[in-house]
């Protein structure tokens, strides 16, 4: 048998150039990341008529590397291991033991011919050395298939300097790259489009390729450059001419719920940590179960963009974070293409969320990175250079660790958390933590992870994870959970508190009903005795049917004023059973703490605001109140209350009230209301606020919106931050520092929220949300 050669045809340019990289962003990619492995610190794309000319001041090739490296299709040095010397690798790259390239396939040469027909390459090893030349005309490998690749020739020369435009800055050492013949136009969208690309080439969220920069130069575009600067215009990459730059990170840690996961190579451990909005809620940590991972220096950094993070995203970055992209693959410290583009759903994140889309996150929901350090053995990318990567063993644990120790635990927290809170949709910061409703939420997402035997807490918030107050729903779940992830992380203290919280708790749960038993047994009573001569007023029944509030004070109507009376019996049952309990307590010799009695003050300062709530309506408005709880126009009881009730009983300010809310329906306590209500024109009264105005507005079907203003002297300087004035005990005047912070917790508790939107000297002005 003799030997027989393959022969090669001149077609194959195209197959590995122009028919393999299929989009100009991701050719002038390849050659950025040519630009990073060369050792450059900064490369330059210029764009002139029909040219583009991409420079670098890396480490430039000689004739050799010409010759036999450059011309010799599909070799990679970066591959073999030759590439650079031993003293190469102590530079700013060494991410981990060996140096890592962003390419080493051999091919990402032919970018140039998906950019334009002619290439003229320049490079030059060092300050003194010449200049290596080499001409390619593209066209030549397409006159015929036939033609044998290998005879196509490419003209050589040498020369002792740099040959080029002089606008163009010529590198002491490195690389010169004359693009022309362009292919395709580049007109101004599409270069501010392909920055914006660069920006996320060149990992958005960290500091991987900290000391390489990219700048771009369009000299056509200078004029309306400045236009833009005039009119200060400051969203990134708006203005084409300078360097690529990244806002990104910083952006989205301060304003969102953040979960961030790394492997400790030294420790061999996982570790994970959730900040919401700069607040740490946890850090936990188990032993790597990845063993393909361990030398990556894995890390994965996801954001939830909740409503206003996306608005302040858009606002910042001049982009939708939805066309921004979602979970970007970051390998050697470039992207991964197409991983994390709008529409890409590489993870299968929304065919998951398909099935069950109340229950799931999406990629809309979603901002964040992978990274890995790794060679093609580990992380190879797709030949096309727009798959993303192969599925090696590797890549399948990158995958299965990004699920089950990333992307599921930052879902438990959004939708265990945030999504039950349906207020935290509009909220920047993380103050409602504070608040029992929040903390209860997060106690019980906490628990159930801390729950998992492998998992140890290396840390916590020790202000968000404590006792709650035991009006909140699900207490008795959440104080439960509190006492079982204190016992799991050893804080003994925490666990006899949380244990004493449930067991006052329970006497208190004994109490409410023995009040209810009490004031149920006390109506049927009164009621049997009375049944033979009830008379129903057929027209008080259709004037009930129309108003909520009868002001007439003629025509009291009997059973509404059995129901108030029977819930002031309740209100008032459980203010003597806290009186007698306490008093039983002292009489068997406890002495309480100065932290009890403040406890039980600030219990019974809200009972006897229900029953002043109640006695209100008895003896002013003759509120239908059937129960404690009523489904009705929310607004259009506010507005009512305010108009019909409130000015009755504060004499010494003017209350106001604008209702642009039609037919909000909503479940809720009318007596929770009324002392939200109260409270506020009181807090305003203390500031010395002559007037007060509340102007209720619906922005959408599911939330309204009531701005509170008055003309008082705003909150003291002293207070800092001013949103402090919702925590518990702080107050602006003399008083118990409860009022604002019983409106904060009555509000959450119904689904809503209120802010501080604005304070000076004049006044203030608070937002509350309330949501369906």
């Amino acid at each position: 048998m003799e030997d027989l050669n393959f022969k090669i045809s001149s077609h194959l340019k195209s197959v590995i150039g122009r028919d393999l990289i299929t989009d100009d962003f991701v050719a002038i990619f390849e050659l950025v990341k040519n630009s990073f492995d060369a050792n450059a610190s900064k490369v330059d794309i210029y764009f002139g008529d029909d040219q583009i000319t991409i420079v670098d001041n890396g480490k430039g090739m000689s004739e050799s590397d010409i010759k036999n490296k450059w011309l010799f299709v599909a070799y990679s040095a970066k591959s073999d291991g030759t590439e650079d010397s031993p003293a190469a690798d102590t530079d700013y790259r060494e991410n981990i033991q060996h140096r890592r390239y962003a390419g080493s396939k051999g091919v990402g040469r032919f970018s140039c011919d998906r950019l334009g027909s002619k290439l003229f390459l320049q490079s030059r090893k060092s300050k003194t050395g010449d200049v290596q030349q080499l001409i390619v005309n593209w066209l030549n490998f397409e006159e015929s298939a036939k033609e044998n690749f290998i005879d196509i020739p490419v003209q050589y020369g040498v020369a002792k300097s740099f040959q080029s435009d002089s606008s163009i800055d010529h590198p002491n050492h490195g690389t010169i790259l004359g693009i022309t013949d362009l292919r395709s136009s580049w007109p101004r969208e599409s270069i501010k489009e392909l920055k914006a690309s660069l920006a996320k080439l060149i990992n958005p969220f960290g500091a991987t390729t900290e000391g390489f920069t990219i700048n771009i130069h369009a000299p056509a575009e200078l004029e309306r450059d400045e236009e833009l600067r005039k009119r200060e215009i400051t969203t990134p990459n708006e203005i084409i001419n300078g360097p690529v730059e990244n806002f990104i990170f910083q952006t989205l840690q301060d304003k969102t719920t953040w979960l961030r996961s790394w492997i400790a190579p030294d420790e061999n451990r996982f570790y994970t940590e959730l900040i919401d909005r700069q607040k740490l809620i946890y850090r936990i940590s188990e032993e790597n179960p990845y063993p393909e991972l361990t030398d990556t220096n894995f890390e994965c950094n996801i954001f939830y963009l909740n409503r206003a993070a996306k608005l302040t995203f858009a606002r910042n970055m001049g982009i939708s974070s939805v066309k921004f992209g979602s979970i970007f693959l970051f390998k050697n410290g470039f992207r991964s293409y197409p991983i994390g583009e709008e529409n890409d759903d590489t993870f299968g994140i929304d065919r998951r969320k398909q099935q069950g889309y109340a229950r799931y996150l999406g990629t809309r929901d979603v901002l964040g990175r992978i990274d890995v350090y790794g060679d093609e053995k580990k992380f190879k990318e797709s030949s096309s250079r727009d798959k993303g990567l192969i599925e090696s063993k590797a890549y399948l644990e990158l995958v299965d660790s990004f699920w089950d120790r990333c992307f599921l635990r930052l879902e438990n927290y959004v939708v265990g958390v945030s999504w039950r809170l349906k207020y935290d949709m509009d909220l920047e910061d993380a103050s409602f933590l504070t608040g029992d409703e929040a903390r209860s939420k997060v106690i019980e997402v906490v628990a159930k992870l801390a729950n998992t035997p492998t998992v140890k807490v290396e840390s916590y918030s020790e202000d968000i994870l404590t006792v709650i107050d035991n009006k909140v729903k699900g207490f008795d779940k959440a104080i439960q959970s509190l006492e079982n992830l204190a016992i799991k992380i050893g804080n003994t203290e925490l666990a006899n508190k949380a244990k004493s919280a449930a067991q006052n708790y329970e006497e208190m749960r004994r109490a409410e009903a023995e009040a209810l038993t009490f004031a149920e047994n006390e109506q049927k009573a009164r009621k049997a005795a009375e049944a033979a001569s009830v008379q129903k007023d057929a027209e008080l029944r259709i004037e009930r049917q129309r108003n909520l509030f009868l002001l007439s004070q003629g025509s009291r109507d009997k059973d509404i004023l059995e129901n108030l009376h029977h819930q002031v019996m309740i209100y008032a049952s459980n203010a003597v059973h806290c009186i007698e309990k306490n008093l039983i307590l002292i009489n068997g010799g406890r002495t309480l703490t100065a932290d009890e009695v403040k406890a039980e003050f600030e219990q019974l300062l809200l009972l006897n605001q229900q029953v002043i709530a109640a006695s209100r309506f008895a003896t002013t408005a003759n509120f239908m109140l059937e129960s404690s709880q009523i489904e009705t126009d929310l607004g259009g009881y506010i507005y009512e209350y305010i108009t019909k009730v409130c000015p009755i009983h504060e004499g010494n300010i003017d209350i106001i009230a604008d209702n642009r809310v039609k037919n909000f329906k909503l479940k809720f306590s009318p007596i929770e209301i009324s002392i939200i209500v109260d409270n506020l024109i009181n807090n305003a009264y203390k500031a010395g606020a002559g007037h007060i105005t509340f102007s209720l507005s619906q922005e959408d079907v599911h939330s309204i919106k009531i701005l509170v203003n008055d003309n008082g002297g705003g909150v003291p300087s002293e207070i800092q931050p001013p949103e402090r004035i919702f925590e518990k005990g702080v107050t602006t005047t003399s008083g118990s520092g409860l009022g604002l912070y019983h409106v904060r917790q009555l509000l959450e508790s119904m689904q809503g929220s209120i802010s501080l939107h604005d304070t000076n000297e004049y006044g203030s002005e608070f937002l509350i949300r309330i949501y369906k």
